[in-house]
């Protein structure tokens, strides 16, 4: 490959020199686009070089060079504590080592792309430099891949590094040995191992210590010891010609295969949060609101303690699913009217050993109430004044039409203190006419969480229309006021509105659901595996995706992984191409999760984290990668593509 490059730059030199001297006096036109990347000429010391013991490093390239993001893409084996010094000036990269070097230690400085040309910004990819500060140099490798664990995205720009401590402690306690960081496909080399055995780790290391001390940072761990090793094997190395396309030579040479190369780490966040009390307000004369800083499955208590006596049942709460957003509805008048609540709580938050422990606050909750209007007053016939009533607003949440399969979602303003079953009525039009439906249930949504939000059940007739009525007074807040009279209509959707998808999944019975996801890659309904089948019924056309998740401890949700209990997260597929589910049709579709392999099977289109194209890449459309070129770890067939450039940079192919 190198061979080919400097080929080409003599030839390129040649020919410019020729048609330069010859040139008539004009306007000078523009080339082909440089595409090429710089090629490394020399440096001092050189590649490999053994006993170092200087602190300056100079490397030399056939074009004028830049570093793109070097604190965040270049990275130092043996970890360093602090980083050299990188500079780019003209043709050459200089490193100043500013940690204190390790004797007998090979170390690497692993470029990723950072290095750049100065005019086009083509990459040199996967360019590390080695030196020992010994009498040899190590030259073993380790490769893979990092994915999230759930989402699949490649992780880029991730430290993955190997401990030849065993001890479970060394990931928390001590420093990474051989590090790499993983590219922009989440591809990582750590290169330069020495023999042994080893524990593999990733972590997206948000405070630069290299291991994780910080429990709220992502990681990965590889549940078998790795032992690296290499192999002679026999390949055809192809020369090419002058034009870079016909083969010169073809002749069969040895070279150095480097295990393990195919390691997936699946990286994930243990959910760890400290908790603590992350605000406090009073929204208003009725409501005051406490955020925590994480979920909880304890609620704090409160107590009012400027007022006495000491006020009880003095709120309604109404909370989050995770208890980390609370807001309490205040029912007592004399605590509505006043301008300030002192409250002592009570909740739990995280010590300086990251334990839950209880802790009290003293909270003032003040109020400035806005100054009132005057307000004209209102006479009737005999010229009497009025008193004008306040009626509790209440609506339909979920729309004037209605899904066959889900309930009508209403919505107080105030938590409901009353209702009055027999004032609801649900009714049909048949023609002209409305007929009662008996057959609906009417009940809040969930007490515990929410007391303003109610839920009615029927099995709704495809494309009828129904109408809701609630009485006067039917409905009372925890303040005493009153619905007045509710009417409201509900077209129902029409079957033939709808799709159906089935998929057909035979390496999975049961124990694992299918998430259905938007263009957006979030989720829009999950269902269980019954029998091989995952089945969505009744569904909205659109453009949708879909990922399996393997649901090991049955209980219909996606888990995270464990370090110090040894648990991987659970285990993610994605369904590998697009599923468009239009009107009245029925999709279904067989499903193998092991067709592919799982770094090429997230569809290219919802991925986050992709690839970083080329300048010349977003101007040239006909040569634009298809998600199968983009993204394949293992598909190896041309030798431009940055994957075979990660192979053979990881076999010693350069």
């Amino acid at each position: 490959m190198i061979l080919r490059k400097l080929i080409y730059a003599v030839f390129a030199a040649v020919i410019w020199t020729v048609l330069y001297s010859c040139a008539s006096i004009g306007n000078p036109e523009g080339g082909p686009q440089d595409k090429l990347p710089p090629i490394f000429v020399k440096s001092e010391p050189e590649p490999d070089a053994v006993n170092f013991n200087n602190r300056k490093i100079e490397l030399s390239f056939d074009e004028i060079v830049t570093l793109d993001d070097p604190s965040n893409k270049i990275i130092v084996s043996p970890a360093q504590t602090e980083m050299p010094k990188l500079t780019a000036n003209g043709k050459k990269v200089t490193i100043e080592i500013v940690d204190t070097l390790i004797p007998n230690t090979t170390y690497t400085i692993d470029f990723s792309n950072s290095i750049q040309d100065n005019n086009e910004g083509n990459p040199l990819e996967n360019f590390a430099f080695a030196f020992s500060t010994g009498n040899t140099i190590d030259s073993l490798r380790v490769a893979g891949i990092v994915l999230d664990s759930h989402s699949l995205e490649p992780q880029q720009g991730v430290v993955v590094g190997l401990h030849s401590n065993l001890t479970d402690s060394a990931f928390h306690k001590i420093k990474l040995e051989r590090v790499a960081r993983t590219n922009d496909r989440g591809q990582f080399i750590i290169r330069n191992v020495k023999p042994g055995k080893y524990r593999l780790f990733a972590i997206n290391d948000v405070d630069r210590d290299y291991k994780f001390a910080n429990p709220s940072e992502d990681i990965a761990f590889y549940d078998s010891i790795v032992v690296p090793y290499s192999k002679k094997i026999e390949v055809a190395d192809t020369i090419f010609g002058m034009d870079g396309k016909t083969i010169d030579t073809v002749k069969t040479v040895s070279k150095s295969m480097f295990y393990p190369n195919d390691i997936l780490l699946s990286m994930f966040n243990e959910n760890y949060k400290a908790q603590y009390l992350n605000n406090y307000s009073r929204i208003d004369s009725t409501r005051i609101s406490l955020i925590f800083a994480a979920p909880s499955d304890t609620l704090p208590s409160l107590r009012i303690i400027n007022k006495q006596p000491e006020p009880e049942d003095w709120y309604t709460l109404e909370r989050s699913q995770t208890n980390d957003s609370l807001t309490y509805w205040i029912s007592r008048p004399e605590l509505v009217s006043s301008d300030t609540l002192l409250v002592e709580l009570k909740s739990l938050r995280t010590d300086t050993l990251n334990n839950l422990v209880w802790g009290t606050d003293t909270l003032n909750f003040s109020f400035q109430r806005p100054k009132q209007q005057k307000k004209k007053r209102k006479k009737d016939d005999e010229g009497t004044d009025t008193v004008e009533m306040r009626f509790l607003d209440f609506k339909i949440a979920s729309g004037s039409v209605q899904e066959v399969y889900a309930p009508v979602i209403m919505e107080a303003l105030e938590p409901v203190a009353y209702v009055d079953t027999a004032a609801i009525h649900l009714e049909i039009k048949r023609d002209t006419l409305w007929n009662n439906v008996t057959d609906y249930r009417f009940n809040f949504r969930d007490t515990t969480i929410n007391r303003r939000q109610f839920s009615l059940h029927h099995r709704w007739e495809p494309g009828a229309t129904y109408r809701i009525t609630i009485d006067s007074l039917g409905i009372r807040s925890i303040y005493g006021l009153p619905i007045k009279t509710f009417k409201s209509e509900l077209n129902v959707r029409k079957l033939e509105d709808y799709g159906n998808l089935i998929f057909n999944i035979p390496a999975v019975e049961d124990s694992a659901f299918v998430e259905l996801l938007n263009t957006s890659d979030k989720l829009v309904l999950a269902v269980p595996v019954k029998n091989h089948r995952a089945e969505f019924i009744n569904m909205m056309p659109a453009k949708y995706y879909a990922r399996i998740v393997i649901d090991r401890n049955g209980n219909g949700e996606y888990d995270t992984g464990n370090y110090d209990n040894k648990i991987q997260p659970e285990e993610t597929y994605y369904y590998p191409s697009a599923i468009n589910l239009k009107k009245n049709w029925d999709v279904e579709q067989t499903w193998d999760i092991y067709a592919l392999p799982i770094d090429m099977q997230k569809p290219y289109d919802i991925k986050k984290n992709k690839p970083e194209r080329k300048r010349w890449e977003e101007i040239d459309t006909t040569t634009e990668e298809t998600d199968e070129e983009d993204d394949g770890f293992n598909d190896f067939t041309d030798p431009n593509d940055p994957n075979q450039q990660f192979f053979n940079e990881l076999n010693g192919y350069y």
